[in-house]
């Protein structure tokens, strides 16, 4: 793999092995255990993951560095998913033009600042001019406002910035972008080894509940301890239905994790209390507090 020092830092900087190696005096065999170091990170974050609809489905990867199209690479690979590359803007545009992508991902600087631009540019006017729905993303580094908004101004779906949960932006993404049952009543993904996360869309049928325990026994068997449910689409709520949650609840407790509900509605939490429970399943209002408040148990233990 050809890289420059700057890329060769920035690999030991993800693999988090920075204090462990002397940066002046690398081996090959140093830079092979960072990568498989972060493909251990990135696995992490896609292990479990599936969803029907990203059979057959297509991505196209555009990115002039060799390390950001490693990693895209290894998400996708793990869903089942491997890319087109290309390693520059008329590389991905000749891509464009003869194949038809489901995703296309670009870099903003690939290397001049107008690269991501016109490719975002001529992308929209292919989905325009064929008739397609494909999806748009931008992956940068940067946070300057003004370019996120002009992304998205020139119609870019969306934009992810490459922070340290960006693998996770954007399989959620994808999984949403992907299902293609609009009935689908919720979808899942891994956050880590021990966490998966299921993003709740009908919560009010006998089946749906069965669905859901069977998919949590399956994610608790292979090594899941904890399981949040993101509440945010579901508004209305029949108390009925608490009971579920208790079950869930159970099962992971049986198994030395947490439940943590995000983004219950009022009705959710007026339902918890009445079934007195608001004082054993917590809720945050964020998935990331839900991980956070795992992770400070988890140091406590």
């Amino acid at each position: 793999m050809n890289i420059s020092n700057e890329q060769v830092n920035k690999i030991f900087e993800l693999a988090s092995m920075s204090n462990k190696i002397s940066l002046d005096n690398i081996s090959e065999k140093d830079i092979s255990e960072a990568l498989i170091e972060i493909e251990r990170k990135l696995y992490s974050f896609s292990k479990g993951v599936k969803v029907d609809s990203f059979e057959n489905k297509r991505i196209l990867i555009a990115d002039d560095l060799e390390l950001s199209i490693y990693q895209l690479s290894t998400v996708l690979k793990r869903i089942g998913i491997t890319p087109n590359v290309a390693r520059h803007k008329d590389e991905a545009l000749k891509e464009m033009q003869k194949s038809h992508f489901d995703c296309v991902i670009f870099d903003l600087f690939m290397p001049d600042s107008t690269d991501g631009f016109d490719l975002i540019k001529a992308a929209v006017e292919k989905r325009n001019r064929d008739n397609l729905n494909f999806k748009i993303v931008i992956i940068s580094g940067t946070d300057d406002e003004a370019l996120i908004e002009r992304s998205y101004e020139l119609g870019a779906d969306f934009y992810i910035q490459k922070d340290g949960n960006w693998h996770s932006k954007l399989l959620k993404f994808l999984s949403a972008s992907f299902q293609t049952d609009k009935n689908t009543a919720f979808t899942r993904y891994t956050i880590n080894n021990d966490i998966a996360s299921y993003i709740i869309k009908r919560f009010n049928e006998t089946k749906v509940f069965d669905e859901l325990i069977k998919n949590i026994n399956t994610s608790i068997y292979t090594g899941v301890k904890h399981v949040l449910f993101d509440l945010k689409e579901i508004t209305a709520f029949d108390s009925d239905n608490v009971y579920i949650f208790a079950d869930i609840y159970k099962l992971c407790a049986e198994n030395g994790g947490k439940f943590i509900l995000v983004n219950p509605s009022l009705k959710v939490r007026e339902a918890l209390s009445f079934a007195y429970l608001e004082d054993v399943i917590p809720y945050k209002n964020s998935v990331e507090d839900a991980v956070s408040l795992i992770m400070e148990n988890s140091k406590h233990q």
